[in-house]
């Protein structure tokens, strides 16, 4: 069958030698692998001759190393013969190992895995030898190992000699040497005796050897047992117990950490506990290994676990004669919030689990059963001697009961604020049965000693502000101040401080009409017509009542307006006068002829008839004047509706809507007759002018225009004769859809004249310079379906024989 295999790679090959060796022995897969090894056997090439085969090929170092690590991890019948003698560098003795994920057993209690399990998971940590340290002088030498004789003195020789299977180095010019089993120390003395045969000064001292290893070589140790991956290893000839049970991922589940044997020639050399080396930091039995150890890891004897307020919560393997104490110890003792009086011990019992209560001092003589589980309990979320205070103190939060044992201590430590209502007080305490209680008691008399409270834990003392039991005093001023707001009332606060406050008097304010207005005290129980009580204070007077009148919380103190204070109106004159701009008004009977005479009076080119006066509407007002405008709107706007069935547009409506809002400026004409006024001063057209109003004097206009509903609209020039009928003849005549009876004219000033009617005759407006005619077309009147004649053809006939119904009823 062995050959038949062969005979199967042969075939398999064919294809191979051809190939040369790629650069990246990563690409080669291990079948082929397998193929080029099989076929360098069968040509009878040693180990040593296959890797200077393929650094001929061109391989690099490191590429040789990866190979070599590649065949150890083939099937050992491939790579047996080939790594079965083969020296390993420096940088090709760690044994690759690929990560091994460790589960915690499925019977450890909440997860816990073993203690030290995860040591053989850290990829950082494989406990290899040493390398640049001196040679061991207790180191065995083996085959395969190379060693370094180094001939000084008179005689200078450097020797790099293998030991062959056999055991022996072959020393030039003098045969072999046998140094398998010798130790270095031993090998040195041999070699140096062998070599006096040759060099004769050594023996008289004057030439010295010094042997040393060169490449160690490689040794197979086995694991078996209770570990991750039990087998076969090829391990550095330094490496250590540690360092191969690491390449093995450590015991399993079932491992022992206690007890790894190192097995030697069927003897137990030493025994490991992996505990004196996680626990101590000791390795001193961390034995080198030689060829054809054997470790073998038993199963766990005792395990127990142990979790809660420990440092380390783990499964930990017991030893005879350990008991709980030791386990707390291996646990790194309690955790800072551990209840340390007593912990728990759940056992498996007979017939079931049981549970024990051990008690601290008796811990060091429990004795311990395997599949224990110790349970360290936390410390309970309370406080044995604490008590709180807040409120009215400098210094509030928690105290000890220790120190302060009675009320009237505590209060003094805690020094109680000068606003502190000291006639009740309340402390919150727990009944014997956790049910809230409360206990009043009077500030005063627990400091002076009348009354003694002791305190009891968890009490909570709160001293009252005496601002917390009260409303909050505010004092309120309004009117002609520069800051009108609420300020938070205090003692023995006057009028000219809430003044001061409100950063003084606007310039109209009245100094002596300041009223204030004060709540109501009465503690009568019959009912009162009175809301407040007045007073009217005089701050321009010598009176020491009045200046030094003094304020109570949630008094309104109002400083009202100077019957005689005016700020200045200004108007504006614009257009073709002689001296246009803004004027100030001397007096509230300022009329438009002396507006007119102070600006120097028309220009020559000014054409009083088209002046026009644009004035502001809605100017300053109130809530309550936008609320009666609003009634106004919508009156008119309901009269409208049942009027014409129309509203106003909705244009209309949205700028009405808007102008109710804020405090309106909107300019509005306003008609005048400036000639008349300028001939008549004080006359009906001479009127008086107010603030914002705009006074404009247009130049003379030779043209008169048509708009609306005739059939060329058009600007003609005015000439002495024109007239309404004239002006629409030369416009094309009134349209086919004009309403000539509605037809009117603007004048100049913004005055509308409309058409008179008397009989069957027309009488219309006469022309001036600068007027506006405006015909409006006539609404399109729809024409009635046939529907509706034969609804209303319907209507008549039922009202018909209604009537002769009645009719005859009668007779």
């Amino acid at each position: 069958m062995k050959a038949f295999h062969i005979l199967i790679l042969l075939i398999l090959a064919i294809p191979v030698f051809a190939q040369e060796i790629p650069v990246d022995i990563n690409n080669i897969s291990d079948q082929q692998l397998a193929q080029i090894m099989v076929r360098y056997q069968l040509q009878g090439r040693a180990p040593e001759e296959i890797e200077q085969i393929m650094k001929a090929k061109g391989l690099p170092a490191d590429q040789i190393i990866i190979l070599n690590r590649r065949i150890a991890e083939m099937d050992p019948l491939t790579a047996t013969s080939i790594n079965a003698y083969k020296t390993k560098t420096k940088d090709e003795i760690t044994v690759p190992r690929k990560k091994i994920d460790i589960v915690a057993p499925s019977a450890a209690p909440a997860g816990l895995r073993v203690f030290g399990s995860d040591i053989f998971e850290n990829q950082n940590l494989s406990f290899e030898p040493n390398l640049t340290i001196s040679t061991p002088r207790n180191y065995v030498i083996g085959v395969g190992d190379e060693l370094i004789v180094d001939i000084y003195g008179l005689s200078e020789s450097t020797k790099k000699l293998k030991v062959n299977t056999e055991g022996f180095i072959r020393f030039p010019n003098l045969g072999p040497i046998k140094v398998a089993g010798l130790t270095i120390e031993e090998s040195q003395v041999r070699i140096r005796e062998s070599a006096a045969k040759i060099y004769t000064t050594i023996a008289g001292g004057s030439t010295k050897v010094m042997v040393s290893l060169g490449q160690l070589r490689s040794i197979r140790v086995t694991l078996v047992g209770e570990v991750k991956k039990p087998g076969n290893y090829s391990v550095s000839s330094l490496s250590t117990l540690m360092n191969a049970l690491y390449a093995s991922g450590g015991p399993s589940d079932l491992g022992s950490f206690r007890k790894i044997e190192l097995v030697r020639n069927g003897k137990v050399i030493t025994t490991l506990d992996l505990y004196d080396f996680l626990l101590k930091g000791d390795l001193s039995k961390n034995r080198i290994l030689q060829d054809d150890d054997v470790i073998r890891v038993g199963t766990y004897e005792s395990r127990v676990a142990i979790s809660g307020a420990v440092k380390k919560k783990a499964l930990f393997d017991v030893k005879n004669g350990e008991n709980a104490a030791d386990i707390l110890r291996y646990a790194g003792g309690f955790a800072d919030d551990a209840f340390k009086e007593r912990i728990r011990v759940k056992r498996m019992g007979v017939s079931g689990f049981e549970v024990q209560s051990v008690k601290a001092e008796a811990l060091a003589s429990f004795s311990l059963r395997s599949g224990d589980t110790l349970v360290v309990d936390a410390l309970a979320n309370t406080f044995t001697n604490r008590a709180f205070i807040d409120g009215a103190v400098y210094y509030p939060g928690e105290y000890g009961l220790n120190e302060f044992a009675n009320l009237k201590d505590l209060l003094l430590a805690v020094r109680v604020k000068e606003n502190a209502f000291t006639d009740r007080a309340l402390l919150s305490r727990l009944n014997p049965d956790l049910t809230p209680a409360v206990l009043p008691f009077n500030v005063k008399d627990v400091l002076s000693g009348k009354t003694d409270i002791r305190l009891q834990r968890e009490d909570k003392i709160h001293i009252y502000p005496i601002a917390s039991l009260r409303e909050a005093y505010s004092v309120t001023i309004n009117g002609e101040v520069n800051r009108p707001a609420t300020f938070t009332f205090a003692d023995n606060m006057k009028v000219q401080d809430l003044i001061l406050l409100a950063d003084g008097f606007k310039e109209g304010a009245s100094r002596s009409r300041i009223e204030v207005s004060r709540r109501l005290l009465s503690t009568a129980t019959s009912d009162t017509t009175a809301y407040s009580i007045i007073h009217s204070i005089d701050l321009g007077s010598s009176s020491a009542n009045d200046l030094n009148f003094v304020l109570q919380p949630f008094d309104i103190v109002s400083v009202r307006k100077s019957p005689t204070y005016r700020s200045q109106i200004t108007v504006s004159v614009e257009g073709e006068v002689l001296y246009p701009g803004n004027y100030t008004l001397s007096g509230n009977k300022e009329r438009l002829s002396d507006i007119i005479a102070r600006s120097g009076g028309l220009k020559q080119t000014g054409y009083a008839t088209g002046a026009i006066l644009l004035r502001k509407t809605r100017v300053n007002q109130t809530s309550a004047d936008e609320a009666l405008f609003s009634s106004k709107i919508n009156t008119i706007s309901n009269q409208s509706k049942r009027s014409s069935g129309n509203s106003f547009a909705a244009t209309d409506t949205a700028k009405i809507a808007s102008n109710v809002n804020g405090l309106l400026v909107d300019q509005k004409p306003v008609g005048i007759r400036l000639a008349e006024a300028m001939e008549r001063p004080g006359s009906l057209y001479d009127i008086i002018l107010e603030e914002g109003d705009v006074i404009k004097v247009p130049k003379l206009t030779q043209t008169v225009q048509t708009f609306g509903a005739v059939n060329v609209p058009r600007q003609i020039a005015y000439h002495s004769g024109l007239g309404f009928r004239r002006l629409i003849s030369e416009s094309g005549w009134f349209a086919p859809n004009a309403a000539r009876r509605y037809a009117y004219m603007v004048r100049p000033n913004g005055e509308i004249k409309t058409t008179k009617r008397f009989l069957f005759f027309r009488f219309y407006p006469s022309l001036e310079p600068g007027a506006e005619v405006y015909v409006p077309a006539k609404k399109d009147k729809k024409p009635i379906s046939t529907p509706e004649y034969i609804a209303m053809g319907t209507g008549l006939a039922s009202l018909g024989g209604l009537i002769i119904a009645l009719i005859n009823t009668v007779k």
